[in-house]
């Protein structure tokens, strides 16, 4: 049972947004050494972007059963757990989730309600990631700004650096959410769901992804003051109309590294 509860929150699909939490704490930890409280981040992080799969994964059973490759991630939908067991275990995460942000501080006890209400939302009723444009704001928010805010405002300050970082992610987070509808597409449409690639179709939301992509790296990269960098970027985007997704994410690991190591040595 216990083995299946994990399963169920899906946690190594989820590291790339519990990274941008810690990535936010690794910038902030320097004015606010506290390691037992940034241990107490650390913790609720994970419950967060586990109970954030695992509630989806109650409500995504429609699609899911029309999704072979969706189907063996969602204990709910093959039957190894039922609904009752999976919504109790996914609201005990997250309240436990909620009790250590709370001991970390108010704002942080705020943000992590702010971002576990929208994670709920967006698949339980009213159900954002089945109306168009809400579905991809929302997970702008709750998958890529907010996790990083809640790691960032450790120290109880958000730098323009920290700011600038959190709506590069926003921005990329609306692009893997069309990516993530553009591979649930078939599915979706079987189960007469309107997300927005559907609304837009599949030719526009591809190249918006790389629209978007390029935009987040933008973002950072003027961070790094690397005009020509930038040029670069461009130039890749304006010779190559459809970009593996593995470059994007590459890029997009290696220049937050390269934030978190500026802030490490003090560059």
């Amino acid at each position: 049972m216990l083995r299946v509860i994990a399963k169920n929150t899906r946690i190594i699909d989820g590291r790339s947004f519990i990274g941008m939490g810690l990535l936010g704490m690794v910038i902030s930890f320097k004015n606010n050494p506290e390691v037992f409280e940034a241990l107490l981040l650390a913790i609720s992080l994970i419950l967060y972007v586990g109970y954030a799969f695992a509630i989806n994964n109650c409500f995504d059973v429609d699609t899911d059963l029309l999704n072979p490759r969706k189907k063996h991630k969602n204990p709910v939908a093959s039957g190894e757990l039922s609904f009752k067991v999976a919504l109790f275990t996914s609201l005990t995460t997250i309240l436990l989730g909620g009790i250590l942000a709370y001991f970390i501080s108010k704002p942080a006890f705020v943000i992590y309600i702010t971002m576990s209400f929208l994670a709920t939302i967006y698949s339980a009723p009213p159900r954002l990631k089945s109306i168009p444009i809400a579905d991809v704001f929302s997970h702008g928010l709750f998958f890529g700004a907010l996790p990083f805010i809640y790691g960032g405002y450790f120290d109880g300050v958000l730098s323009d650096t920290e700011i600038f970082i959190a709506l590069s992610l926003f921005v990329y987070s609306v692009a893997m959410e069309l990516r993530n509808h553009l591979e649930d597409y078939e599915s979706d449409q079987k189960a007469n769901l309107k997300t927005t690639p559907i609304i837009i179709g599949k030719s526009t939301s591809e190249a918006l992804i790389n629209i978007l992509s390029l935009l987040s790296l933008t973002l950072l990269l003027n961070l790094l003051y690397s005009p020509f960098g930038i040029v670069g970027i461009l130039g890749v985007a304006t010779r190559n109309r459809r970009i593996s997704y593995r470059i994007w994410d590459s890029a997009m690991v290696l220049f937050l590294l390269v934030h978190a190591l500026k802030v490490i040595i003090g560059v």
